[in-house]
């Protein structure tokens, strides 16, 4: 029967070929020990037509013989690799570390890290670390350390899988003195190369070890290789085991890769039950075969938010290698709403992953999405190259008209990175009366004081007010007191313009204070501000005093200056309580005693709602 619905031929054959893949994946570190001693066995080396004498001597007799003592050991090291095959380069290396001591394996250790070639050096270190490994394993785990890091991860486990064969005992004691990311490395080996003990003794190992998960993932993917013939039943098996999907998403994916060799893209259903958040690693092998068959099958996906997460995921999988193919696909995609949706998606894309290509073809995309896309295109390149980023602007006006928010977001990347420059140019460019100028300008300064608080405030000082009286310099004092240099916010202070600003930054100062649980000097700034700034000083710093230390501001009730001042800070006790209840009764009632009636009345209508 043909293959229909996106399935490609020999379903069969490929299904087996997952199957042996995912029992591969399984149990690799076993079967390399097998095969890796099976190279030396006189059967082995027969039936290969491998013979003694097809060996220069010296790689192949003891290393205390008279023949060996003539070629040093570098060169007897050397002399492995130079071989063609590589089945006797392995009988070679594997025969010369069966006879070697202790002090040569240390030397060939040390010969190893000279290896150019990854293969080789890999193998090489891999076979001398399984010879120390059986007679000194925690010397062996030392020189795992000395590695690449790279390479550590491999060795790490070609060291436990023997220690676990050599000395079981030894090899689970010494799991839990391991680095916390090695831990289930080594846990991995000692139960892969102890498939001799039972299950509950597997188990209970990796129990004993705190990653009992670790045996059960490996119970699951024996299963469910066991049945691959039948991609629903393993899928079912990984699905419904006790193992976290998140811990089994290459198991998942080698079964979904025979699952479709059955059914198609139908498979593709299936598999968003996956209760991981990277369940998109899922799906992109199987719509990266056909992108255009995977957004075929959506097309008939019933289910609304099934269809809505699958298409979102086919689409921008779609748009890594064919944008422009999946913008054509996508916009005659039913409803309307969706494909506007998933439009919206890959021009967003397309704009990150290719700002170039995306600007250049700025008019596949619809008008209401093209401001969007701009500002991310324009953002990306804005990051390596600013001034090429404005002056390309000129090619996209025609589109869009109106590029003044597409110039905010490179001068927010640009002040990001230079902050001098970025204000140089908005000053440079636009004139005092334009309202761009201070637009762009608030953007500059809100990076440029964090980096440089002294600079940026004397380049807002510099700048007119606006028509509301407010200087620059208000976004240089946030900034500031942000950061919490309580001492500069009260040096600049004196230089702020206009009152109302003033009154705003004298609030902004307090609330740093409180923020730093410096109490006593709240109190302190509040004495030296006149009467008519106290009041909306102390509105704003008794509000978050109350939260940030309602029982400290209880004990300073009575030191602040006014009774109107006392009762608003007893208020807010009473009110914050209901909302976190951190003052006792007691406490409370106590605070109530400031209120005044106004106060009063307020606390009465609170508590009876």
């Amino acid at each position: 029967m043909a293959p229909s619905n996106g399935r490609p031929s020999l379903a069969s054959k490929y299904t087996l070929v997952i199957g042996i893949t995912l029992v591969v994946g399984v149990s690799l570190g076993a079967v390399a020990v097998v095969v890796f001693q099976g190279l030396i066995t006189e059967k082995e080396r027969a039936r290969h037509g491998i013979h003694d004498d097809s060996f220069p001597r010296s790689s192949l007799q003891s290393p205390h013989s008279e023949s060996t003592q003539q070629i040093d050991e570098p060169e007897r090291f050397r002399e492995i690799f130079k071989h063609q095959s590589t089945i006797d380069q392995y009988t070679a290396l594997y025969t010369n570390l069966s006879r070697a001591t202790v002090d040569e394996l240390k030397e060939w250790w040390s010969l190893s890290k000279e290896i150019e070639r990854k293969s080789h050096r890999v193998t090489a270190q891999n076979a001398i670390l399984r010879e120390f490994a059986k007679n000194s394993p925690q010397e062996a785990l030392r020189y795992v350390d000395d590695a690449t890091i790279f390479e550590t991860d491999t060795l790490l486990k070609t060291v436990f899988n023997e220690w676990a064969v050599s000395h079981l005992d030894g090899a689970i004691e010494a799991v839990p003195t391991l680095p916390a990311p090695r831990r289930n490395i080594a846990i991995e080996a000692i139960l892969e190369s102890r498939d001799d003990l039972s299950d509950s003794e597997r188990r209970s190992i990796a129990a004993q070890l705190g990653n009992e998960e670790t045996y059960l993932k490996m119970v699951s993917d024996s299963k469910a290789s066991q049945t691959i013939a039948e991609p629903q039943q393993s899928w079912d098996t990984l699905l419904n085991d006790s193992v976290d999907d998140s811990l089994q998403l290459w198991s998942l994916a080698k079964v979904a890769e025979a699952w479709y060799a059955q059914i198609g893209f139908e498979v593709l259903s299936h598999m968003i039950a996956v209760a991981s958040a990277n369940k998109e690693q899922l799906l992109r092998p199987i719509v990266q075969l056909d992108p255009a068959g995977a957004m075929d099958y959506v097309r008939g996906v019933d289910e609304e938010s099934d269809k809505r997460y699958l298409a979102s995921t086919v689409a921008i999988e779609w748009a890594r290698t064919d944008p422009r193919g999946a913008l054509s696909a996508v916009l005659t995609i039913q409803p309307p709403s969706l494909a506007s949706w998933l439009e919206s998606q890959i021009a967003i894309f397309w704009a990150r992953s290719e700002p170039d290509a995306m600007i250049e073809n700025i008019e596949l995309i619809s008008e209401e999405f093209r401001i969007d896309t701009l500002e991310s295109a324009f953002s990306m390149l804005a990051d390596k190259d600013p001034m090429g980023a404005i002056e390309r602007l000129s090619s996209v006006e025609h589109y869009v008209g109106n590029t003044s928010s597409i110039v905010r977001s490179i001068l927010f990347r640009w002040a990001n990175q230079e902050p001098d420059a970025a204000a140089d140019w908005v000053l440079n460019t636009y004139p005092k009366e334009d309202p761009q100028r201070r637009t762009l300008t608030e953007t500059v300064l809100r990076f440029f004081a964090h980096r440089d608080p002294n600079k940026a405030f004397e380049f807002a000082i510099a700048q007119p007010v606006s028509f509301a009286g407010i200087g620059l310099e208000v976004i240089v004092m946030q900034s500031i007191t942000q950061d919490g240099d309580i001492d500069l916010a009260k040096k600049l202070l004196p230089r702020v313009r206009g009152d109302d600003t003033k009154a705003y930054v004298h609030s902004l100062i307090g609330g740093a204070m409180v923020k730093q649980s410096k109490f006593d000097q709240v109190l302190d700034f509040g004495l030296e501000l006149s009467e008519s700034e106290q009041p909306q000083y102390y509105e704003s710093v008794l509000s978050d005093w109350a939260r940030k230390d309602p029982k400290n501001l209880l004990a300073t009730l009575k030191g602040l200056p006014s009774d109107s001042f006392k009762s608003t800070a007893a208020f807010l006790l009473v009110l914050n309580n209901e909302h976190r209840p951190v003052l006792t009764d007691d406490q409370i009632e106590n605070a109530k005693t400031f209120l005044n009636k106004t106060h009063e009345i307020a606390v009465k209508q609170l508590l009876e709602r």
